[in-house]
C-alpha cells in the first residue's frame, strides 16, 4: 500500500517547486465590506461554535473559509468532524483555514490518519504547509513518523517546524533526531535554519547528539542565523571544550543574537578562564543586550580575586550602566563582596531612577546581613510597586538559595506583601507562601483573606497565583476558597481553581464551562475606515518604529490597540519587558509594570501570522485575556503560533527594535491609514 502511496505521491507533487517558500499571509476576503463575512467574525467574537458550523456549509466559499478561521480561535472541539470534511474542498483557500482549525484542537481529538490522507493527496503548497502545521501540533508518534516518509517537496521547511512542534509535545524519536541533523547541511538557509531551531528549542531531540552540531556549528558562515540555535542546543548536551568554541563565537559573530546566545549557553557549560574573559570584554559590546546577557551570567559563575578586581575596576568606570551592572552586582555579592554592594544598591536607591533601584535589589538575595534587611525591609513598604516587587523576588530567591534559618522572619515578610493585594506582589509571592515550612504559621489562612479582597479585571494575575498556591498547602480553608472559586465568573479563575484543587485533592477537577466576560464589540465603520492594513507608527527615543497591522485577520485587537494609539494611551508608556533575543513587551499604560490592562478583555484571535522576527503579537495571561500588551519578536519563536494573537508585522525601524532596552518608552504613537 506504501508503494502505491509514494507513486501517488510523484505524480502529485512532480511540479511543485522544491526552493519555493509559500506565501504566509492570508489572502483579501474583503471582511471589511462584506456583511455575510462581518456575522462570521461576530460569531467568532462571541464564541458560539454552533452557528460558525452551520456556516461551514454555506455556498460562498469565502464564508466557509472565513468560518474555518474563526473556529480556529473558538476551539470547538465538536466542529472537527466539519473542519475535517472541509479538507476536501475544491477551494484552497478553505482547505487552508480548516488545517489551521484542525492544529488548534486539543491533540487526542484530531485523528492523524484523516491529516496524512489529505496531505498525501494535496497539491496547494498553502494547504501542504497548513496541513503538516497540524500534524505537528496535534500527531503522536506513528504520525511524525510517517509524515518524514512523505516529506512533500518543497516542504522540507516546514516538516522541520513540525518536528519541533512534536518534540515540544514530548513526541521524538531517533528517526526524527536523524531527520534533522541530515538537514542540517543543506544549502536550503530556512530548511537548515528550522532544523536548527528544533535542536535548539528541543532537548531530547539534540540528546547524545554534540559531536554532529559542533562539526555542523563549526563549517557555518559567522553570519548564519543557523549557529544562534545550534549554540543553544550545544547547552544541555556540551562539555568544557565547548566553552572555548562559544566565547569564539561570542567575539566574532556579526549576529548580536548569536552573541547572545553565546553568552547566555557559557552559563550552562564548564568554564575555564579563557570563556570567562570573553564574556568579561563583551561586557563592552556596543549591542547593550549582549552586555546584558554576560553580565547575567557572570553573576552566576564563581570568581577569582583577580576576575573580582577587573569587574570591580569596570564597575568603577560604568557606574551609569545600571541594566549591566545590576547583574553583576548579583555575582559580587556571590563572590564575597557584600559591602561594595550594598553601598551601591543603597546609593541606588536615591541617585536613579526607581526602576534601577529595583533591578539593584535583586542583587541582595545571597546577602543574609541587617543591612541587607534593612533595604529589603523599606524596599516592601514603597509606594514605587516596581521596587516592592523587586524586594519580594529577592526575598523569594534568597530562600530558595539560602533558606535562612529565620523562616518566621521570611513569612512575616511575604505576608506583608501578600496583603497588600497587589497582583505584581502576588504573582511573585504567593507561590513561596506554597513552601510546607509555612503551612503551619498560617499561609493559607493570609492567602484565602486576601483572596476575598480581590476581583477581576484588574487583579486577574493575582487572582490565579493565589489560587494556584492554595493547591500545594491544602486544609479546609483552602479547598473551601478554590471550590467556591470554581464557580467564579472568569475562566482563567475557574481555571486555577480547578488546578489548585486537583493538587490539593490529589484528583481530576474540571471547572464547569459559562460564558465569557464582555468584550468590546466590533465597530465595522471604524475598521473599515482604518482599512486592511494601517500602519501603527511608534516614536520610542531609540528611534522610529512602523508596524503595519492586519485588521482583516485580528479586527477586535487591530480596533482596539489603534484607538489605544489614537487617544494618546501608548504616549510615555515604557517596554517594561525586554529578554534579549526573544521579545520587547510594552503597552501597559495603566501601570507600566506588566500588570495592568484597559478595564477588559479582548478575545483572542488566531491568525496565519507566524511569530516571527518583528511580527507584533498581543500578551496576555492565557486565551481570552488579552488587553493592551503588544511585543514583538526579536527572533522567529514559532512555539508562541496559536498561543498569542499576531496581528501584524513590522516594516520599518526593527534595528531600532533591536536596541530596545528594558524601560525605555514609546514617545508618541499614531496610526497612518494606508489612504495616507
Amino acid at each position: 500500500m506504501r508503494v502505491c502511496l509514494f507513486l501517488a505521491l510523484a505524480l502529485l507533487w512532480s511540479g511543485v517547486n522544491a526552493s519555493a517558500q509559500p506565501a504566509p499571509e492570508r489572502p483579501s476576503d474583503d471582511l471589511l465590506t462584506r456583511p455575510a463575512l462581518q456575522a462570521v467574525v461576530e460569531a467568532q467574537v462571541a464564541r458560539t461554535g454552533d452557528s460558525l458550523q452551520a456556516t461551514t456549509n454555506a455556498d460562498d466559499a469565502d464564508v466557509r473559509a472565513r468560518s474555518a478561521l474563526a473556529l480556529a480561535s473558538v476551539q470547538d472541539t465538536s466542529a472537527i468532524p466539519e473542519l475535517l470534511s472541509l479538507l476536501k474542498d475544491s477551494v484552497p483557500l478553505v482547505r487552508t483555514d480548516a488545517a489551521l482549525a484542525l492544529s488548534q484542537m486539543p491533540p487526542t481529538q484530531v485523528p492523524a490518519p484523516a491529516l496524512l490522507r489529505a496531505l498525501s493527496f494535496e497539491r496547494d503548497p498553502r494547504v501542504q504547509r497548513r496541513l503538516i502545521e497540524a500534524l505537528g501540533a496535534t500527531g503522536d508518534s506513528t504520525s511524525l513518523r510517517e509524515l518524514l516518509r512523505l516529506q512533500p517537496p518543497g516542504q522540507l521547511p516546514t516538516l522541520a517546524l513540525a518536528v519541533a512542534r512534536y518534540g515540544m509535545r514530548d513526541v521524538t524519536d531517533s528517526t526524527a533526531t536523524e531527520w534533522l541533523l541530515n538537514h542540517l547541511r543543506t544549502d536550503d538557509p530556512w530548511t537548515r535554519r528550522n532544523a536548527a531551531y528544533a535542536l535548539g528549542r528541543v532537548e531530547a531531540l539534540a540528546a547524545g547528539r554534540a559531536d554532529t552540531l559542533r562539526a555542523v556549528l563549526d563549517d557555518l558562515d559567522r553570519d548564519d542565523p543557523t549557529a544562534m540555535h545550534l549554540i543553544r542546543a550545544l547547552g544541555p548536551t556540551g562539555d568544557s571544550t565547548d566553552a572555548v568554541r562559544l566565547a569564539d563565537w561570542l567575539r566574532t559573530a556579526p549576529d548580536w543574537r548569536t552573541r547572545v546566545e553565546a553568552a547566555r549557553t557559557l552559563s550552562s557549560l564548564p568554564t575555564a578562564d579563557g570563556p570567562r574573559s570573553a564574556l568579561v570584554s563583551a561586557l563592552d559590546d556596543t549591542q547593550s543586550l549582549v552586555a546584558r546577557t554576560a553580565a547575567e551570567t557572570l553573576a552566576e559563575l564563581d570568581w577569582s580575586r583577580d576576575r573580582i578586581a577587573g569587574i570591580g575596576a569596570w564597575l568603577d568606570v560604568h557606574p551609569s550602566q545600571w541594566r549591566v551592572v545590576a547583574p553583576l552586582l548579583r555575582g559580587l555579592a556571590r563572590n564575597g563582596r557584600p559591602t561594595r554592594v550594598l553601598n551601591t544598591v543603597a546609593r541606588w536607591q536615591t541617585d536613579l531612577s526607581p526602576v534601577a533601584y529595583a533591578a539593584g535589589l535583586r542583587a541582595l538575595a545571597p546577602l543574609d546581613a541587617p543591612r541587607a534587611d534593612s533595604l529589603l525591609d523599606g524596599a516592601l513598604r514603597s509606594g514605587d510597586l516596581r521596587v516592592a516587587a523587586a524586594a519580594v523576588q529577592t526575598i523569594v530567591d534568597r530562600w530558595d538559595r539560602i533558606r535562612p534559618e529565620n523562616a518566621a522572619r521570611t513569612f512575616a515578610r511575604l505576608t506583608t506583601a501578600i496583603r497588600r493585594g497587589d497582583p505584581a506582589l502576588l504573582y511573585h509571592g504567593a507561590s513561596a507562601l506554597a513552601d510546607s515550612t509555612f503551612a503551619p504559621m498560617g499561609a493559607a489562612d493570609t492567602l484565602v483573606a486576601t483572596y476575598r479582597t480581590l476581583a477581576t479585571p484588574d487583579d486577574l494575575e493575582g487572582m490565579t497565583a493565589v489560587l494556584e498556591a492554595l493547591g500545594p498547602l491544602g486544609g479546609p480553608t483552602a479547598q473551601a476558597t478554590l471550590r467556591d472559586a470554581l464557580n467564579h465568573p472568569h475562566h482563567a479563575v475557574r481555571q486555577a481553581a480547578a488546578q489548585g484543587l486537583s493538587t490539593a485533592t490529589d484528583s481530576t477537577v474540571t471547572a464547569a464551562p459559562k460564558p465569557l466576560p464582555e468584550t468590546p464589540t466590533l465597530d465595522w465603520s471604524y475598521l473599515q475606515e482604518l482599512g486592511p492594513h494601517p500602519r501603527l507608527v511608534l516614536e520610542t527615543n531609540q528611534g522610529t518604529v512602523t508596524v503595519e497591522l492586519d485588521t482583516e485577520q485580528a479586527p477586535q485587537t487591530t480596533q482596539a490597540i489603534t484607538r489605544f494609539a489614537r487617544d494618546g494611551r501608548y504616549d510615555s508608556v515604557p517596554f517594561h519587558r525586554v529578554v534579549p533575543n526573544f521579545v520587547v513587551q510594552s503597552g501597559d499604560f495603566m501601570r507600566r509594570d506588566g500588570f495592568g490592562g484597559p478595564g477588559f478583555f479582548l478575545r483572542t484571535e488566531v491568525t496565519r501570522i507566524g511569530h516571527r522576527r518583528g511580527t507584533i503579537g498581543m500578551a496576555s495571561a492565557g486565551k481570552d485575556t488579552e488587553g493592551s500588551q503588544f511585543f514583538i519578536p526579536h527572533s522567529m519563536q514559532p512555539h508562541l503560533d496559536g498561543n498569542y494573537t499576531a496581528f501584524g508585522r513590522v516594516t520599518g525601524g526593527m534595528e531600532v527594535v533591536d536596541q530596545l532596552r528594558a524601560f525605555d518608552r514609546i514617545e508618541s504613537a499614531r496610526v497612518e491609514t494606508t489612504d495616507e
